[in-house]
């Protein structure tokens, strides 16, 4: 069974037996795609982490963009990522009232997830997504103000926000964009296999032509933990498990041909007490098959929820 397989078939069950938990039964979902000539720009801006929001507390982040003069945008959202939303001990979902640059924003979509069995401390996270009142062109930026709007006593972490904006451009390609949030914890219960997250990237790649293939992977506090952990998550791509070959075997086979079995890379994300949206880069393009692409995040102890993945691949001659 191949890797595709295999996490299409862990998804279907998490998601067939729970719907909100410390496993990977909450996957991302594309919400844009295109195979026209295309670019994106992403930031996190001057975010930091807000703590706890009583009603009416403020929060504001300036966030950067470059988009060239001419481009066409193709696709922006404004990310809020969230979590704790609470009454005392019970959870609810958070209420914002969100402005960029001084005029309202209405919400799109809300993705959230929760530690999903009866004990202390079982809120909700997530991320709201917003579109900016205009087409953002040039270079510039933009200022987000958050106020907890509730008219009880909820309250509300925030972890910050990013903008995320496709345009066209002339150099061929394809970009996948998806978004979500799937709370990962390999905790109570919860093994390292449970704690994964698989992202499909549907669509043929002609993968001889390729000269980049970059991926972006953000993950609120991914990559920040008080005690150090070794290999605290991994990222995978395209890794078939299981194999029959001894291990010296794979690792000479592997250094020669460098695709063959994907990657998965470890202790990923970049994140600290302050700044604690978890961002990774990666470059994929020796590890892209021509179809059914698929990434998999996997906590360790890590205590993450995976929020966004842009794949981004480029064609030359």
């Amino acid at each position: 069974m191949s890797f595709r397989s295999i996490a299409v078939v862990l998804t279907l069950l998490l998601v067939c037996t729970s719907s909100a938990s410390y496993a990977g039964d909450k996957p991302l979902v594309t919400t844009f795609y295109t195979d026209l000539p295309a670019a994106y720009s992403f930031s996190t801006g001057n975010s930091t982490y807000g703590g706890s929001l009583s009603p009416g507390d403020g929060y504001a982040v300036q966030l950067p963009y470059a988009v060239p003069d001419g481009a066409e945008v193709l696709y922006q959202r404004i990310y809020l990522y969230w979590s704790w939303s609470r009454i005392g001990q019970d959870a609810i979902y958070p209420s914002f009232q969100v402005l960029a640059d001084g005029m309202p924003l209405p919400l799109i979509d809300r993705y959230t997830d929760s530690k999903g069995f009866v004990s202390a401390n079982d809120f909700f996270s997530g991320m709201d997504t917003y579109e900016p009142p205009h087409p953002l062109h040039g270079d510039g930026e933009i200022t987000i103000s958050v106020v907890n709007g509730a008219d009880d006593t909820r309250t509300v972490v925030l972890m910050g926000a990013a903008l995320l904006i496709v345009y066209s451009s002339e150099l061929p390609g394809m970009i996948w964009v998806s978004e979500g949030c799937d709370m990962l914890y390999a905790s109570h219960g919860i093994t390292q296999a449970m704690a994964s997250s698989a992202i499909l990237f549907e669509g043929d790649v002609r993968t001889r032509d390729l000269t980049t293939a970059d991926l972006l992977l953000v993950a609120p506090s991914g990559g920040h933990t008080r005690t150090e952990i070794p290999q605290k998550n991994a990222i995978f791509i395209n890794r078939e498990r299981g194999g029959n070959l001894p291990g010296f075997i794979e690792s000479i086979i592997a250094a020669i041909f460098p695709g063959y079995n994907g990657k998965v890379w470890y202790d990923a994300f970049v994140s600290d007490e302050i700044n604690q949206i978890g961002v990774d880069y990666r470059d994929v393009r020796q590890y892209l098959r021509e179809t059914g692409n698929t990434v998999l995040v996997k906590d360790n102890g890590d205590y993450l929820t995976l929020t966004n993945a842009v794949l981004d691949i480029r064609y030359g001659g």
